[in-house]
């Protein structure tokens, strides 16, 4: 039986959604850099992998790239998948926990619910390659940090307080007292004499006097959040029956999938968005014969060898 689960790790690295026909899709989100207080560690941001059973219609996209990678025919190809379903199926039913290596595990709870737990082992936002996590160091006082401010504080806690200190202290209030007094009233006096000048200034000065107001930052609703915006509504494309489509992306998002066709657009490819299933797929181009379609993928693939599309018939 072949390993289908290496097809799923490397298709996830370019669709967000990639379907195990019969069983469940396995769905890609982005995910920002966060900061583990806990650990002191800067995770750099990633795709988070989810599994929803939902998603189990086959939209041709995981046995197509089997086909292709292992010389099959589209029907070997499917029954291969259809094997690989069933196996894991059965195994979990015995109880066992299934690993697809670097995408996820699979198992029931007490409740014989099934659950599905995401691999951690791989990062698989395309844009994220190369940035790895990293250890923030840790503040910390040594003891004799600790200790010191402690005892420097009781040593002048004792030495203040002695009994000489208190009947200085007592002897020095009424003097304090007076002393703190004179300041206040000169202080009144000079406030009243200013103001009374104010008045005699007029109310153009008054009006001249700027307010300086302390900068507010933005709430956090208002920052700029780092993602893709369209500016206009996205409409699906005219679908024909009997046509074959050259897909280059499937995504769960209308959004990610035009901007997907404006960027083969801007690169001279009639690119179009077509409804397959519960996802959008963007096509390359459509034609009304296999053998085009096909005949065109290998100008694509020529042109970059590593970019990857697949034909649907429609």
């Amino acid at each position: 039986m072949l390993e289908v689960s290496k097809y799923i790790k490397d298709l996830l690295f370019i669709h967000d959604c990639v379907i195990l026909p019969g069983f469940g899709g396995f769905v890609a989100n982005y995910k920002p850099a966060n900061i583990d207080d806990n650990l002191n560690i800067v995770f750099p941001p990633s795709k988070a992998i989810g599994f929803n059973r939902n998603l189990s219609k086959n939209d041709g996209l995981l046995i197509n790239r089997l086909a292709e990678s292992e010389n099959l025919s589209y029907s070997e190809a499917e029954k291969s998948v259809q094997f690989f379903t069933e196996d894991i199926r059965v195994r979990i039913q015995r109880g066992e926990r299934v690993v697809l290596d670097q995408v996820g595990c699979f198992y029931n709870d007490r409740r014989h619910n099934m659950l599905f737990e995401p691999s951690k082992e791989l990062n698989y936002l395309v844009d994220a390659f190369g940035l790895e996590q990293i250890d923030l160091p840790k503040l910390s006082l040594s003891a004799e940090e600790k200790i010191r401010p402690a005892i420097i504080s009781q040593a002048k806690v004792r030495t203040l307080f002695t009994t000489k200190r208190l009947w200085y202290a007592a002897a020095a209030i009424p003097f304090v007292l007076t002393i703190a007094l004179l300041p206040m009233n000169s202080e009144r006096s000079f406030l009243g004499n200013e103001a009374s000048m104010g008045m005699m200034e007029g109310k153009k000065e008054i009006t001249e006097k700027i307010v300086q107001l302390k900068p507010v930052i933005s709430p956090p609703e208002e920052m700029v959040i780092f993602e893709p915006k369209l500016t206009k509504e996205v409409k699906l494309d005219e679908l024909r029956e009997g046509r074959f489509y050259l897909i280059s992306g499937s995504f769960t998002s209308m959004k990610n999938a035009e901007i997907l066709k404006q960027e083969l657009i801007s690169k001279s490819y009639p690119a179009v968005i077509i409804k397959n299933k519960n996802l959008y797929s963007v096509a390359i181009n459509q034609f009304d014969k296999r053998a085009d379609a096909d005949q065109f993928k290998k100008k694509v693939i020529a042109k970059n060898s590593k970019a990857y599309c697949w034909v649907l018939k429609k």
